[in-house]
C-alpha cells in the first residue's frame, strides 16, 4: 500500500475510533445518570456492549480480513486468475452466513429484550427466510465485489 492510502486509511480509522469513543463515553454517562433507575441503566449498558458485540466487532474483523482490497484491485498470474476468484467468491459468502447469524442473534436479543421468547424466531418459518435471504444477498454483493478486485497480471 503507497504512503498516501495509508494515511487516508490511518485517517479514517481515528475518526472512526474517535466516534466510537465518545459514543461509549455518552452511554456511560447516560447510565451514571440513570442509575437511580436500574431497569434504564441496565438496558442501556446491555445494548451498548451488543452494539460493540454485534456490530463493531464484527466490522473490525472484517476490515482485517480485507485489509488487502484497500490497496486497490490485486493482480494474480493468469494460471491462478480463476482459483483466486473461486477463493474470493468463498469468501464473500462466509461473509454472508456471518452476517445472517448476526441479524438471527440481534433479533433473538431485541425479542428477549420485548419480553418474548427469543428462540420462537427459530421455528418461525418467515424470519427464517428472511434470514437466509439477507444472507444471500449481503454474501452475493460481498462476493461479486471481492472477485471485481481480482485482475489478471499485466504482460
Amino acid at each position: 500500500m503507497d504512503e498516501y492510502r495509508e494515511q487516508e486509511v490511518n485517517r479514517i480509522g481515528n475518526k472512526l475510533f474517535i466516534l466510537l469513543f465518545l459514543f461509549e463515553f455518552i452511554s456511560t454517562a447516560l447510565t451514571f445518570l440513570l442509575s437511580t433507575v436500574w431497569k434504564v441503566s441496565a438496558e442501556i449498558f446491555l445494548y451498548c456492549n451488543a452494539f460493540v458485540i454485534i456490530f463493531v466487532m464484527p466490522m473490525v474483523m472484517v476490515t482485517m480480513l480485507t485489509n488487502r482490497d484497500l490497496q486497490g484491485p490485486i493482480e494474480v498470474p493468469r494460471d491462478k486468475l480463476e482459483k483466486e476468484r473461486q477463493k474470493a467468491k468463498k469468501k464473500g459468502w462466509f461473509s454472508g452466513v456471518v452476517f445472517a447469524i448476526f441479524m438471527l442473534v440481534f433479533n433473538m436479543f431485541s425479542k428477549w429484550q420485548d419480553g418474548g421468547n427469543p428462540f420462537e424466531i427459530l421455528f418461525n418459518p418467515l424470519f427464517l427466510i428472511i434470514f437466509i435471504f439477507s444472507g444471500f444477498i449481503f454474501g452475493a454483493v460481498m462476493g461479486s465485489i471481492a472477485t471485481s478486485q481480482i485482475d489478471p497480471e499485466k504482460d
